[in-house]
């Protein structure tokens, strides 16, 4: 009877630290997909800050307008800053969940 029990214990955990692991593993793919389409982002702002700047220079554009193109980038470059650390503490969770580190 204990031995059947331990035997469940020991399946229990061995399938709930299969589920962390896999958990785990998911999320870094998907951090990695996010931090991708926002590279992307950044890519796209930056380029919109340098034409927002040849447009005002060549008096097709207001510098309300580059200025608004320079906030954007800068939450662009905010956005992934926070999707890196993100990533980052996802890898954290996968060593954790594989056995490493600390609790």
């Amino acid at each position: 009877m204990e031995r059947d029990k331990a035997e469940i214990q020991l399946q229990q955990k061995v399938v709930e630290a299969v589920a962390e692991v896999s958990n785990a593993v998911v999320t870094v793919d998907k951090q990695r997909e996010q931090l991708s389409l926002a590279k992307e982002r950044v890519d796209n702002a930056q380029l919109a800050v340098k034409n927002a700047n040849l447009l005002f220079k060549s008096g097709y554009a207001t510098y309300l307008e580059v200025i608004t193109a320079q906030s954007n980038a800068l939450n662009s470059d905010l956005d992934l800053v926070e999707l890196r650390q993100q990533h980052l503490d996802a890898f954290v969770d996968l060593y954790r969940a594989l056995g490493g580190g600390w609790r």
